[in-house]
Parts: C-alpha cells; sequence; structure tokens
C-alpha cells in the first residue's frame, strides 16, 4: 500500500483521537498541575481557555475542588466535539446535519439573548445541554468526513 493510502486509512483513528483529546482537555490542567513535564501542558491549555473563554467564575463548575478552566458552555462544546468524535453515530447527510447544527446554535443563542436580557437566571445544565448540542454533530461530522476520505 502506498503511503498516501496509509495516511487515508489512518484519517478517522487519528481524526476520533485528537477529538476525544480536544473533549477531555478542559479537565487537563488540573490533573497536569505541578507534575513535572507535563504541567508546562496544563499550561499551555489554561492560556488557550483563557483566550478562548470568558471564564467567569460563576459559570464554571468545579470538580474535586478545582474549578474547569473553561465555562459550562465551552464544557459542553469540548465535550461535544470529544463525544461525537468517539460515537460518530449517527452518519448523518449534509442537509440533516446542517439543520441540526443551525437549530442546535438557535437554541444557544436563545439561552444566550434571554440570560443576558434578564428574562431568566443563568442556569448550567441548560449552557451545557446547548454545547453539546451544537458541537457533537460538528464531532460526528468530522470523523464521517476523515472516514470518506480514508475510503476515496
Amino acid at each position: 500500500m502506498s503511503r498516501a493510502g496509509r495516511l487515508r486509512r489512518a484519517l478517522p483513528p487519528l481524526a476520533r483521537a485528537l477529538l476525544v483529546a480536544v473533549g477531555v482537555s478542559p479537565f487537563i490542567p488540573s490533573l497536569t498541575q505541578g507534575v513535572p513535564g507535563l504541567s508546562v501542558i496544563g499550561e499551555a491549555l489554561g492560556g488557550w481557555f483563557g483566550f478562548q473563554c470568558s471564564r467567569d467564575p460563576g459559570r464554571t463548575l468545579h470538580v474535586l475542588g478545582d474549578a474547569l478552566p473553561v465555562c459550562v458552555r465551552c464544557l459542553g462544546i469540548y465535550l461535544g466535539l470529544g463525544l461525537g468524535g468517539a460515537l460518530a453515530r449517527p452518519k448523518l447527510e449534509v442537509w440533516p446535519l446542517r439543520l441540526w447544527v443551525a437549530v442546535a446554535a438557535l437554541a444557544m443563542i436563545l439561552d444566550v439573548m434571554t440570560e443576558s436580557l434578564g428574562l431568566r437566571p443563568p442556569w448550567a445544565p441548560l449552557r451545557l445541554a446547548t454545547g453539546l448540542a451544537l458541537a457533537y454533530p460538528v464531532g460526528v461530522a468530522v470523523v464521517s468526513s476523515a472516514r470518506d476520505l480514508g475510503t476515496a
């Protein structure tokens, strides 16, 4: 088998592994803190999370006494990408996938707007659910696309 063929066959498991790594990444900084050689990974991830997330302490979960480095909604996005990559089900055609992502994005926008306008209090389960609902089909689509490239 050619080098290009081997690379194409390696794409689906590589995509899955990377998405699962993304999914667990919010837990890595606290797990690597103070561990020689590994703490630099946690620090780098902490820098990334600080860049991309508001990290509002009132909207952050605590696990085993440590605050996660992302808010609950971002946690849902990371977990959704990881779960979508790990499970890779259901395989959706383009239009159902677009519809799922559009509905999930609309739900997230409504969540943000109603909370920002003071129409309801912040509710962590809804923030987590909207993040998961938006990111999960994207993770599935990435693995599906990698499979399609691998068999092309």
